[in-house]
């Protein structure tokens, strides 16, 4: 594949060492496709030029490095994590017909249906085949296997609920453990495999990646609520107009009557209207309680993370950790 030019996330300038280790992700990345297909080469080099944070692919190789592990098989194992989410934004945003992904046009608006489904689909093939690659312990295979059900399984619940007006926060995070937590899961369980860790540290890392991907979505829908369009980079509140609901408007939601109101309109909710819903969700003071379980989520890590051995990678991941509380983007 050309080169995509990737530019990495400043949140990783601080981190050189690490920021060198993402970039050889997307290099392998790049030398593992090759799509014999003139459009949806291109729609690979489009998704991957406008690469997000690399958070996941960051875990399997900060996790990975607490106990010795191969470079180039941590590197491709990484490199799996991230092309495995990728394929699953592309079918999301054919799901949602969302035409924007990361402040720009998504895959499926700017080359289709046809070749998103394509590309996504591709992108889950290379993901298996490059795991096959870069392993040897059909234990490991058998393992992300499982996590790619439990992801796809999140979001058929999801999909379950969707317009659930009685809706709990318990329906919610069930949810999110499967569509957002069990990606950072298997990340750091692809480091661990990587690098033979014993299962004290096992248990300990995998809790602590549980608990980041459950803070990393809860705030991720709060952004919904306390940022516009512009700075999110999707059109605000359309989750709401496709009967997706998070946490900030599933705590409101309860006992009030004119968000009930609204939200009985389903799908022809106007424009003011989903305005006027946000405002109602910021005046219920729903944010400021999803926000407390984001933290709480984030105190539970930081604790799994503070008794993990001493290692140049702990710094990294309670500064990543702690940053994604004051994320706007």
């Amino acid at each position: 594949m050309t080169h995509s030019q990737t530019t990495l996330h400043p949140i990783w300038d601080e981190f050189p060492a690490i920021r060198k280790e993402l970039q050889g992700v997307l290099d392998r990345i790049e030398a593992n496709l090759d799509a014999n297909d003139a459009d949806v080469e291109a729609a690979l080099i489009d998704m991957f030029s406008h690469g997000g944070k690399l958070l996941r692919p960051a875990f399997t190789i900060l996790i990975g490095r607490f106990f010795p592990a191969e470079r180039e098989p941590l590197l491709n194992l990484a490199a799996t994590v991230e092309m495995l989410h990728t394929a699953s934004l592309v079918h999301d945003d054919i799901i949602d017909d969302s035409p924007k992904r990361r402040h720009a046009e998504s895959v499926q608006s700017r080359f289709g249906k046809d070749v998103a489904a394509y590309t996504g689909d591709y992108l889950f093939a290379v993901t298996f085949r490059t795991l096959a690659d870069n392993t040897n312990d059909i234990n490991v295979v058998r393992m992300a296997t499982r996590y790619l059900e439990r992801i796809l399984s999140g979001e058929l619940t999801q999909r379950t609920n969707h317009y659930k007006r009685d809706m709990t926060i318990a329906n919610y995070e069930d949810q999110i453990a499967g569509k957002t937590a069990a990606l950072f899961v298997l990340a750091a369980n692809l480091g661990i495999a990587a690098s033979h860790a014993p299962k004290d540290f096992a248990d300990l890392a995998t809790d602590f990646a549980y608990n980041v991907g459950m803070a990393f979505q809860i705030l991720d829908d709060l952004l919904d609520y306390s940022a516009d369009s512009t700075t999110l980079g999707k059109p605000t509140l359309n989750d709401v107009r496709e009967g997706v609901y998070s946490a900030p408007l599933i705590i409101a939601m309860q006992d009030n009557e004119e968000i009930q109101t609204l939200l009985a309109k389903g799908a022809t909710i106007s424009d003011d209207e989903a305005v006027h819903l946000g405002e109602l969700v910021r005046a219920s003071g729903a944010l400021a309680i999803a926000e407390d379980m984001a933290v709480a989520y984030t105190n539970t890590a930081l604790e799994r993370l503070s008794d993990m051995p001493e290692h140049e990678s702990k710094p990294i991941l309670l500064s990543i950790s702690q940053t994604l509380l004051t994320r706007n983007d």
